[in-house]
């Protein structure tokens, strides 16, 4: 009876160690900027090496279409420390058609720090597990996590994060 009692709380035991890890996103385990493929508007693929190894990234999921993600690439272009300190891969899954009207929209080819591309893939939905859009990640330039955010981040959050005054998570 003992022996029975033992093997079904050993049961419990591991289905709830292993629930418990399958709940922690991807990103939050490595911590480390994933390697990725995207395809620009102009439908040329790109991938992490483009990014420059001595400046902080911003990761970021968006819909073109999604008012916050507007007003956070708004945000992002108007905050100089972005502009000189950072370079910004921004992730959609929607349509070329529509990621191209907010590239035009937004003048993107003015700012070359600024990454735009589809996610044919779907990597970066099952390794952030966003909850809302915009999703923001921002790594060091050691390409260690610094901060993320499930929705808008301030000004404030993000040059804090760039200005590395927040510690790469443990």
């Amino acid at each position: 009876m003992s022996r029975l009692i033992a093997v079904i709380l050993f049961s419990f035991t591991s289905i709830a160690g292993f629930s418990q890890a399958d709940s922690i996103a991807p990103f939050l385990k490595t911590k480390q900027l994933p390697d990725f493929t995207l395809t620009s508007t102009d439908f040329k693929d790109f991938n992490q090496t483009i990014l420059n190894r001595s400046k902080s990234t911003i990761i970021m999921l968006f819909n073109p279409e999604c008012d916050h993600c507007q007003d956070q690439v708004k945000l992002f272009i108007a905050t100089p420390p972005v502009v000189k300190n950072a370079q910004i891969v921004l992730s959609s899954v929607e349509t070329q058609e529509k990621n191209k009207e907010f590239y035009d929209k937004f003048h993107l080819e003015k700012y070359p720090f600024i990454h735009l591309g589809k996610e044919y893939a779907y990597f970066f939905g099952g390794y952030y597990r966003p909850s809302t859009i915009p999703f923001i990640a921002i790594y060091n330039p050691k390409k260690q996590l610094v901060f993320f955010s499930h929705g808008p981040a301030s000004k404030a959050q993000v040059v804090d994060a760039l200005n590395s005054k927040k510690m790469p998570f443990k």
